[in-house]
C-alpha cells in the first residue's frame, strides 16, 4: 500500500477501496468492508504485519478473521 507507517490508517488510502464503497452505497449493494477492520487494527496495538503470512498482503489465519469478521457483520 505505499504506507510509510501502520498508525492513523482508519481509512484505506487505496483508490479502489474508496471506489467500492461509494458503488455498494450508490447501488444499495453490501460490503464487507475487511480494509476498516484492518486499518483499525493499531488502534488495539496490533501491528497489521503480525496478522500476515509473507509480511506483505497474504494473511494468516488470525488475518483471515478479520475477513469473516466482516462477512458475519453484514448478517447481523
Amino acid at each position: 500500500m505505499n504506507l510509510t507507517r501502520e498508525k492513523e490508517i482508519d481509512d484505506d488510502p487505496r483508490p479502489y477501496v474508496e471506489g467500492l464503497r461509494q458503488f455498494a452505497a450508490k447501488h444499495d449493494v453490501a460490503l464487507a468492508d475487511a480494509s476498516l477492520r484492518w486499518g483499525r487494527l493499531w488502534r488495539q496495538g496490533i501491528p497489521y504485519g503480525s496478522l500476515l503470512l509473507n509480511a506483505i498482503n497474504h494473511p494468516n489465519a488470525k488475518g483471515l478473521g478479520l475477513f469473516a469478521d466482516a462477512l458475519m457483520a453484514l448478517f447481523q
